[in-house]
């Protein structure tokens, strides 16, 4: 009886297990990054050590052309001070910015986009998890 009832329960705890982690790390992006809703538009953060790349993305996450558009982020550091970067256009769609080894907890990133800011706050990862350490 016990093997039946393990054998039944195991796709409910991987699905739970999946909902689980697809939640707490967003859905992923176009690029590869975590997305988030920002008003009518999306929100797309990768980091790929030393770089943080982000996208504008229209609700269906299609990329959203970088000409006309500026992205600037806020970094909110553990000593509640913050530091502002300005990003630069990366190819087509995107922008870039060299974080080093910059320690924070959270990033709001803000595109203006032709007048209009449209922003979003992004947790670091790796913040959370030396915390949980």
């Amino acid at each position: 009886m016990r093997p039946k009832i393990l054998f039944l329960s195991l796709p409910l705890l991987a699905a739970f297990g999946y909902f689980i982690n697809s939640s707490y790390q967003g859905t992923p992006g176009p690029h590869g990054g975590i997305v988030k809703s920002a008003e009518n538009h999306n929100i797309e953060i990768k980091t790929m050590y030393p770089f943080i790349y982000s996208y504008l993305l229209d609700k269906k996450n299609k990329p959203i052309k970088n000409e006309g558009i500026s992205c600037e982020i806020r970094f909110l550091l553990p000593d509640d001070t913050s530091i502002d970067v300005q990003l630069k256009p990366y190819r087509e769609d995107g922008f870039i910015m060299e974080s080093g080894s910059m320690v924070y907890n959270s990033m709001r990133v803000t595109f203006n986009v032709f007048g209009k800011s449209v922003s979003e706050v992004f947790e670091n990862e790796s913040a959370i998890v030396k915390k949980v350490k």
